[in-house]
Parts: structure tokens; sequence; C-alpha cells
């Protein structure tokens, strides 16, 4: 006992300590804030409550909110799993490119991120943990990049809004494909930003930035014009040596052109490419980076101009996009009123005198000018443009910080007013309106019941068709080997890019599919109940109901 308690007195001491000492390096690195944000705070202590706020924000009944999964998350879970236990993805490729998914692609990269995670089982959590982890440690690069471009207030406050952003909030919370994009990027730039003529960092900056053609499709526009504007920056600025530029580009080259031969194979309409393991995969119909883009359209020139008008009403007026996984109620990306900000903040990136951090804020500029791009390609949605949204926050701190050196109370008052603006939004997010109105695009109960439904005997499975591919949380809820189930799996529509499916081993999907069997189990949802199902066992799940003959027609498990 007494060994007990001595080793717990020494961990206390060690951990104080330890806290301590991580006080003392954070105060000697952070030097005194500039008056407005620091008052009675260190730097340090500032840095700590922001970083605080914003892992709270992001975790705080995570995997409960929202509840249930959307199809995309579903759909990169599988492959993650699949690739791991069996070396293929869902459709029977080895280690694609890029996914052939619902028959016309999507974005690989978080499929290989989630890959290491499915040693911790597939549910909707291990599916949107890499995302939360990427949401966080990106609050750590808007602070050093910003730190470093601005200096030390800006690196505290866009660390602050990137914390409170109803966008990042939101975007780290669930597991789509592309967003992970913002993280990836931010590895990129931050490395940049580091490479002087004397080191490596140009190297390690342009194998994240190849990356990110493998996380988003958008950035084959994005990324291109991103390094058209900041190389010869760099070089102008000197800061990149000749020999590093040669090899960060050759590296650049090498990582992009796996998926370049994707692109060229789905354009010309070639045959998938095997390369080892590696597979570059010919997709049905359209390829989605194609069919989603203004240059697949008749007149490309009209309906970049229509893009162009939605993406800054949506930046400027509406500040959303009208879907439950990317905002809440009138809080916009970073509640409306920070726009104006923003567009002030902008100014303060142009060379209007010689500062030492004019490169950095022009590599800023650059970024925010590839990322509008996109609009210009795609119909704005908060997913599809998130790219723009880091740097109007960094824009937003800018201007404030400016403020801040103008009038130290107003730059008090705007802070103020960001708080109470992320209580409320928090308030709402966590609410049961959210809840209610986020069950129609998540499913919550659907893999349960799926579950439940699997577990009483080998029976056929009739499955609701009034969710949007129902098939994949079938693939969720009992997972199998792709060689299994592409040998029993049937399609309404094989040869088309979002393909559906009818049936998939037992299971059926749409009720008026399934023929009478008295052992036929159902998974149902907003349906009209027939009379045949009303002397069924029933449970519930959320808005779903498994329906299970009666006992003296199969034996069922409690």
């Amino acid at each position: 006992m007494t060994d007990t308690r001595n080793s717990r007195m020494k961990t206390r001491w060690m951990i104080t300590n330890g806290l301590a000492g991580l006080k003392e390096r954070l105060d000697q690195k952070l030097p005194s804030v500039t008056a407005g944000i620091g008052g009675a705070f260190t730097p340090a202590l500032l840095f700590v409550i922001i970083l605080v706020i914003g892992i709270f924000a992001r975790v705080w009944q995570f995997g409960e909110v929202p509840p249930g999964l959307n199809q995309d998350e579903a759909s990169i879970g599988v492959e993650a799993y699949d690739l791991y236990h069996f070396g293929v993805d869902r459709n029977g490729f080895s280690y694609p490119v890029e996914f052939l998914s619902w028959g016309n692609g999507m974005d690989a990269l978080e499929g290989y991120v989630l890959i290491p995670f499915m040693t911790l089982g597939l549910n909707p959590v291990t599916v949107r943990l890499p995302i939360l982890i990427s949401g966080i440690l990106t609050l750590l690069l808007v602070f050093f990049v910003a730190k470093r471009s601005f200096g030390l207030t800006v690196g505290l406050l866009s660390m602050f809004l990137l914390a409170i952003s109803p966008w990042h909030i939101l975007m780290s919370r669930w597991g789509i494909n592309e967003n992970i994009l913002p993280f990836v990027f931010m590895l990129g730039f931050a490395c940049l930003i580091l490479t002087t003529p004397k080191n490596q960092w140009f190297i390690g900056a342009m194998i994240f930035f190849g990356l990110t053609l493998y996380a988003y499709g958008a950035m084959y526009v994005a990324m291109p014009v991103f390094l058209i504007l900041a190389i010869p920056l760099m070089v102008y600025a000197k800061r990149v040596s000749t020999k590093t530029l040669i090899s960060g580009l050759l590296l650049f080259a090498i990582v992009i052109t796996p998926i370049l031969i994707c692109i060229v194979i789905n354009i010309f309409g070639w045959n998938t490419i095997e390369i080892g393991k590696i597979t570059i995969p010919h997709l049905l119909g359209t390829a989605r980076f194609l069919s989603v883009s203004a240059t697949s359209s008749s007149n490309p020139i009209k309906s970049m101009i229509y893009n162009a008008s939605i993406m800054f009403k949506l930046l400027l007026i509406n500040q959303s996009d009208g879907l439950i996984f990317n905002s809440v109620g009138q809080f916009g990306y970073l509640y409306p009123f920070s726009f104006p900000l923003a567009v002030l903040g902008v100014g303060l990136l142009f060379p209007y005198r010689k500062t030492k951090l004019i490169p950095e804020k022009m590599l800023v500029l650059a970024w925010l000018l590839a990322a509008l791009c996109i609009g210009l390609f795609l119909n704005a949605q908060f997913n599809r443009i998130q790219l723009v949204f880091i740097p109007i926050i960094l824009c937003t701190a800018a201007f404030l910080d400016w403020l801040g050196r103008q009038h130290r109370v107003l730059l008090a008052l705007m802070v103020c007013i960001y708080l109470v603006s992320f209580f409320s939004f928090n308030k709402n997010y966590h609410g049961i309106e959210y809840y209610k109105d986020a069950t129609h695009n998540f499913y919550p109960g659907l893999i349960p019941a799926l579950q439940y439904a699997s577990q009483q005997g080998e029976h056929p499975i009739c499955v609701t068709n009034l969710v949007t591919d129902p098939y994949i949380y079938v693939l969720l809820a009992e997972p199998e080997n792709p060689s299994s189930y592409l040998n029993t799996i049937e399609y309404t529509n094989p040869n088309e890019g979002f393909r559906e499916v009818r049936t998939l081993s037992r299971y059926i999907f749409g009720l008026d599919s399934c023929r009478e069997d008295p052992k036929m189990i159902y998974v149902l949802y907003y349906e009209k109940i027939p009379d045949t199902l009303k002397n069924y066992l029933k449970k519930d799940f959320t808005d779903f109901h498994v329906y299970i003959p009666p006992s003296d027609q199969i034996s069922t498990k409690p």
C-alpha cells in the first residue's frame, strides 16, 4: 500500500513539474502579446485555453452528433476495412489510386488514412476518428502558419477563430473523404513557409501538395493555380535553392503521376491498369471529377460565371449551403458578420510597405486565389470549397489584430461577440432540432437494425430502399470478403455512374422487390407496413423497424 501511495505521489510530482516546465517553455516561445488580447493572460495560457475550447467543441458528444453515418462515410469505412483485411477495395480492386465506389469514383486518400484505425473495428466512431484528429491538429497548424506569416497575436486570433468556426467544428465531426483536405494542404503550406535555401522543407511541401490530389478532385484545378503563383514568389524571394526546387518538383511529379494516369484513362476511356498491387481504375459512366465540373457543360464559360455567382452569394450573403452536415441555422462558416472583416483583412496581405513577412502574406493570398478557383469549376457547397475558409480566417484575424492596435476595446468587444455566437451555435448544434433534422441524412438506427436482423438466423432480409444506397450499410453492418459478395451482388443499372443494388447475398432492397416468403425478415423505414407483417415481432431502432416472423415460423434470438 505504501509503495502504491509513493508511486502515486511520484506520478503527481512528475505531472505537476512537467506541466510547469511546459508552461515555462511556452512562455519563452510565446512572448508578451500585443495589448488588446493579452491583458491578464500570458500567451501560453491563451494558447492552452483556445486549444481546450477547440478540442472540447470537437469531442463533446463525438459519434452522437451528428448521429449515425452518412452513406459516403459508410462507403469510406467499408473501403478501408476491406483493404485492411483483404487487400482489395469493396469492388475488388487491389490498392486503387481512386476508389470505384458507387461507380463514378471517390477520392482515396481518406480511405488509406483510415486503414490503421480498422484495428479498432468498423463503426461510426472509428470511421470519423481520423478526421477528428486531423481537425484538432489543424488548430496547431493554423497557429503556426499565422504566427510565421503575421505575428504572434494573429497566430492566437487565427487559432481562436478556427477553434470556434462552425464550418470547421462540423467538418471535424464527420468522415467524408474531402474533409481530410484542409489538414493535408496545411501540412504542405507549413513546410513551404519554413523553406529557406539552407534546408529541405520545400521537398516536404511538394510531397504533401501532391497528396492533396488524392484527397479531393477539386485540387486538380486549385493546386496548379497555387503552384504557378507560389513557386515564382519563392524563387523571387530567394527562399529556395535551385537544387531543392528541382528535387521538390520532381518528387511532386512522381507523387501525382498515378492520379494523372487515372485522369487520362477516364478521359479517353482506356482500360484499367494494374502495376504490381496498385490499380489505376477505369470508372463507370462519366468520372465524377468530370461530371460535376463546369468543363463538362455545353457552355463552360457560362457555367463558370454562374458557379462564381453561387460561390460569392454563399460566402457573402447566404453563408449556408442548406446542407445539414455543412452548416447549422444562420451561423455560417464563421458567423455572418465575419466576411466584411475578412475582406478588409485581405488588403493587409498586399505589400504596401516593406516587411520581412511579405513572402508569407503573398503565399496566403495565392492560397486564397487558388481556393476561389474551385468555385468557378464546381457548384459551391461548403465541403467543395472548404479550402477557402482558412485563408478567410487568417485575413479576419489579421484585421482584428489591426483593429486591436488601433482600439483595444473594440478587439475585446469583437472577441466577446464571437464567444457569444459560439455558445449560441453549440446550443443549436447539440439541440434536439438539429438531431431530428440530421437523422434524415445520417440514418441513426439503420446499422444496429441491420446487425440485429442479421443475428436472427440465416434467413433472407428485405431492406428499405427509402435511404440512399442502403447496401453500403449492409456491408458495414455485416462485413465480408469482397470475393464472396461480388459474386452475389445484382445491380439495377450495372454500367452507370451511380449504381443501385437490387440484391446482395441474402439481402433484397426495396419492399416492392421482396417476394412473399414466410421466413423473410424486414428492415423498414417509413414504408406503409403490409397487413401480412402486422403479426410479426417488431423491434424499433430510432426510425427503423425490424420485423421478424412469428416464433412458430423461425426461432428468434432475444
